[in-house]
């Protein structure tokens, strides 16, 4: 789900909601918080333009390409700004020249070029295509200062399709009720975020920044019944929709917000135990439920260079644990080094001890780190612990083991983020 590091930033001409506005006949969002909660109410980040399948949302595909290819199976509608639509034949050809988006399809004798931006759609029951991937809804595409912005316009209800079979994996239909617990917390995830890339041009980025969204690609029947069934609905707390954070194994035991990240601490996202009556995790079943990773020393020092520092690769003389949180992931990991000790805090532990494929480690939950030397003289470092991702919020793999054992999608949200309530929204 959501990654740590922020991809660089490449600010687009103009921000998601100005640009659909100009684009388009919608009226851009009300002020956020502008509306009460609760009855008929509409909670804050959703705003005004709330359709049969929610409010119309933006997804980054890409910032500051150079060029992208739009296609599509017959003509294509293309608006800009405040000139009348026209019908375009692709494929077309999109880059930034002088500021302005400038579009090229087939047998245009000259490219259409906008300031504001352009938005391409589709004929009724058709997909569009960008690259080798097929989107609903509308292409948008923006002048930012690194060069295009390329953006999907859908319906929340419809970003879900292309969203949880990704997020929690293609499951059987006797894990649906984790599928709807999946389905709720992406859309709680999306109404609490909407315009949070604001700077960007858009809402959301369309991958682990955010959620993982891949348009029409891998959508499945089983995500597609649980988002029908839950439609419209969200976690709140106080009438407000919460930050739905997910993550795939907890180990046992999920971690409060305010462990992993320098943030506040949540009362809905505190440390829970993920354990059954009898002693054993909902997540047991997860290959990454135990682990264990195993550097050379050297190979370690390497990376260590790159991810935090240190004064060479050979400058590595130890790891210690110097602190833990309640939920027992490291609160502190001192790096020990010739010219210097590092420390790496919470979560970020994962960034630092990167493993040999250059992946992050799997979780902050460290339970031992050993040392030795192997049979041909080579000295080794390895660290063994549970869990994978934050550990924040809903723990996945603890979730279709629920459902399994019969619980239905309210009481798996209850145990994940204590204290919440479910509201319909539209």
């Amino acid at each position: 789900m959501t990654a740590l590091l922020a991809r660089p930033a490449a600010p687009a001409a103009l921000g998601v909601l100005a640009a659909l506005s100009l684009l388009t006949a919608c009226s851009p969002a009300g002020p956020r918080g502008a509306r009460p909660s609760g009855g008929a109410g509409v909670p804050v980040g959703i705003g005004d333009d709330v359709g049969p399948l929610g409010p119309t949302v933006a997804v980054g595909l890409e910032v500051g390409a150079r060029a992208v290819t739009v296609d599509g199976d017959g003509l294509l509608q293309l608006s800009a700004g405040g000139r009348a639509d026209e019908m375009v034949r692709p494929p077309c050809m999109a880059g930034v020249s002088g500021g302005s988006v400038e579009l090229r399809c087939t047998g245009d004798a000259r490219p259409t070029a906008e300031a504001g931006g352009l938005r391409l759609r589709a004929r009724p029951g058709h997909a569009l295509r960008v690259g080798e991937r097929s989107y609903d809804g509308e292409i948008v595409l923006l002048a930012g200062e690194g060069g295009l912005t390329v953006i999907n316009s859908i319906a929340l209800e419809t970003y879900l399709l292309g969203v949880v079979p990704h997020e929690i994996g293609v499951r059987p239909a006797g894990e649906i009720e984790a599928v709807k617990a999946q389905a709720i917390a992406a859309r709680t995830y999306a109404v609490a975020h909407r315009g949070r890339r604001r700077s960007l041009g858009f809402d959301y980025w369309g991958d682990t920044n955010d959620q993982v969204y891949r348009g029409l690609e891998g959508q499945d029947s089983v995500a597609a019944r649980a988002i029908r069934e839950t439609s419209g609905q969200v976690l709140t707390y106080d009438g407000r929709p919460i930050q739905a954070y997910y993550h795939s194994t907890c180990g046992g035991r999920t971690a409060g917000i305010d462990e992993v990240w320098r943030r506040g601490p949540l009362p809905y996202l505190r440390s829970i135990s993920d354990l059954r009556e009898d002693g054993r995790a909902w997540c047991e079943a997860s290959s990454r439920y135990r682990w264990s990773e195993r550097w050379d020393w050297s190979e370690l020092g390497a990376i260590l260079e790159r991810t935090v520092g240190l004064d060479g690769g050979d400058a590595l003389r130890g790891l210690r644990v110097r602190g833990r949180t309640r939920s027992g992931r490291v609160a502190e990991l001192e790096i020990q080094a010739d010219g210097g000790d590092r420390v790496v805090f919470g979560d970020s532990v994962r960034w630092a001890l990167r493993r040999g494929n250059g992946a992050i480690l799997n979780s902050a939950r460290i339970d031992e780190i050993r040392e030795g030397v192997d049979a041909g003289g080579r000295r080794w470092v390895e660290v063994s612990g549970g869990g994978w991702g934050h550990g924040i919020g809903m723990c996945q793999v603890g979730a279709m083991a629920r459902a399994r054992f019969g619980q239905d999608y309210r009481r798996i949200l209850g145990a994940y983020y204590p204290g919440t309530e479910l509201q319909r929204l539209y």
